[in-house]
């Protein structure tokens, strides 16, 4: 059957006297319409949850429980007008690299406005986390109908990001996390809007948040620099001159939001740097002598019976590891740890191997070094979104949903993770993804339920999949 034209109603086959079955989207087709009436109530049910979690929480109130990194030294050298800089314990204050703009401008405003280290400058800090906590959840409508799914299964992935724990607690963190899950939500729907109608905006829209994204995560760059190239090859009803147009845009978005970032690295550290300045010491983290996957080191029994977190990888350098550190920029660190890592690795081939998997099933599971990653509570979480994950998946994939674009960000995502270094924190932005399938597919067997109302019926057959 021939695709609806773009913008088209859903075709179902709908029998006199039923309710119509929840239909996947295919290529061309319009998704559901947006019931503006619950999003916004869904937007104010995530908030809320989010920011009643900042309160009991209350990690706002001290600068050392507010997760902010090197966020909060680089926004402190900021207000001070020391430029973007921070204090370093092996050369002093030094222009750096080791965090990008996003969250440090954020800390920055809220420094300036309420004061450094002020309770109040982190609780506006992470009131902002929970009103783009609360737009993913949002949006994840809207992201969910353009992957596939019908309105009853779009609403529901919508509110399951709005109460997925993880999704609710990520805002008490001073981090970009709730930047980057944002952005890939806001992305995939506006990738394949565009492919849908063919438009200017929505590919404009989708190159600048995409790269903004790039901007926060590096991970998120090699899935933006190959959907420009694979933009002439994806399956659309665009024609060649449209998708050289997109592939212009998104080339332009790239210069416009990651040049100047770019340009100003090359100034301070003469060297190529598109985002970060910390993918060797980050390498040498996970690929030592004493690693396990992630910035931790093993916990003692100590330690594990309290519930107290584990020393990190800085601590098994030797005196005469720092003294080779000290004095040396962020350019002469990153060769220091390139050649301990990559000295490791070629000494041991197996092991990096190892700890290649060792790094694949922390991404997947839990770190058992972290003490959140040992409760009880999180790890029945993980089990349950892990079956939610294969559960959804089957589905997604059995309904023919279009799984190019996620396929894309979690691949590139997975496997930068596995062969580098992974944390648990580092899967959360991928979530509304998994919740969007687990979410069709909890609607789609609801529908097959005797009395539900609804047609046993597969997706309507017009709504052909497209990567």
């Amino acid at each position: 059957m021939t695709p609806a034209a773009p913008d088209a109603p859903i075709a179902t086959d709908v029998q006199p006297g039923t309710a119509a079955p929840e239909a996947s989207v295919g290529l061309g087709q319009r998704p559901p319409a947006a019931p503006w009436k619950w999003l916004v109530v869904i937007f104010l049910v995530a908030f809320g949850l989010r920011f009643g979690v900042i309160l009991v929480d209350g990690s706002y109130q001290d600068p050392q429980t507010a997760g902010a990194m090197e966020h909060r030294a680089i926004a402190q050298q900021l207000v001070e007008g020391n430029g973007f800089s921070f204090i370093e314990k092996w050369n002093g204050t030094q222009k750096t690299s080791v965090q990008s703009p996003p969250y440090p401008a954020i800390l920055y405003v809220a420094f300036s406005v309420f004061g450094v280290d002020a309770p109040a400058a982190y609780l506006s800090a992470m009131v902002f986390n929970a009103v783009l906590g609360s737009l993913a959840a949002a949006l994840t409508f809207l992201m969910a109908g353009r992957l596939g799914a019908g309105r009853s299964a779009a609403l529901l992935a919508a509110s399951l990001v709005a109460v997925w724990p993880t999704q609710v607690f990520l805002v008490t963190a001073a981090q970009a996390i709730a930047i980057i899950t944002l952005a890939i939500v806001a992305a995939t729907w506006l990738f394949y809007k565009s492919l849908d109608t063919g438009r200017v905006a929505p590919w404009l829209a989708f190159g600048l948040i995409g790269c903004v994204g790039a901007l926060a995560e590096p991970v998120l760059l090699p899935p933006m620099a190959f959907t420009g190239l694979l933009i002439f090859v994806w399956k659309s009803k665009l024609s060649f001159k449209q998708r050289f147009r997109n592939a212009a845009i998104l080339l332009g978005c790239a210069i416009v939001v990651l040049g100047p970032w770019t340009v100003r690295n090359y100034q301070v550290h003469e060297k190529f740097m598109p985002v970060k300045s910390t993918f060797w010491v980050n390498f040498w983290k996970a690929n030592n002598p004493s690693a396990t996957g992630t910035d931790r080191i093993p916990a003692t029994p100590e330690q594990i019976e309290k519930g107290l977190d584990a020393g990190r990888q800085y601590d098994t350098l030797t005196a005469d590891q720092r003294a080779m550190l000290m004095g040396k920029n962020e350019v002469e660190r990153e060769k220091q740890f390139q050649e301990w890592a990559t000295g490791w690795v070629k000494e041991n081939p197996g092991e990096y191997v190892k700890m290649c998997f060792v790094r694949l099933g922390k991404t997947i599971w839990t770190d058992p070094h972290h003490p959140i990653g040992r409760k009880p509570a999180y790890l029945a979480l993980r089990a349950v979104f892990l079956v939610f994950t294969a559960f959804g998946l089957w589905w997604a994939i059995r309904n023919r949903w279009r799984l190019g674009m996620p396929a894309l960000i979690a691949g590139c995502a997975f496997l930068m993770y596995t062969l580098t270094i992974t944390a648990a924190r580092f899967t959360i932005p991928l979530e509304p993804f998994v919740l969007s399938f687990g979410a069709a597919g909890l609607i789609g067997v609801w529908n097959r339920k005797p009395g539900s109302g609804q047609a046993d019926a597969p997706a309507d057959a017009s709504a052909g999949a497209s990567a």
